[in-house]
């Protein structure tokens, strides 16, 4: 099978499964509440999106060197 296709079917399923949960009042509300759980918060998130900078330059600086 073509990644295209499983990409474009992954893509769909996503989105039927979405509009199932977000129709439901009672899923929709539970579904909220966890991502307001989960979020990092303060210094927490400060330090996450540092670290994830610092990976980015990294990331680049290694391909910038790297690279003939």
């Amino acid at each position: 099978m073509r990644t295209n296709y499983l990409l474009l079917g992954l893509v769909a399923l996503t989105a039927v499964i979405g509009l199932a949960v977000s129709g439901s009042p009672d899923q929709a509300d539970g579904l909220a509440r966890m991502r307001g759980d989960v979020a990092f918060t303060g210094e927490a998130r400060e330090i996450a999106l540092g670290v994830l900078a610092l990976g980015l330059g990294g990331f680049i600086a290694y391909l910038a060197f790297t690279r003939r």
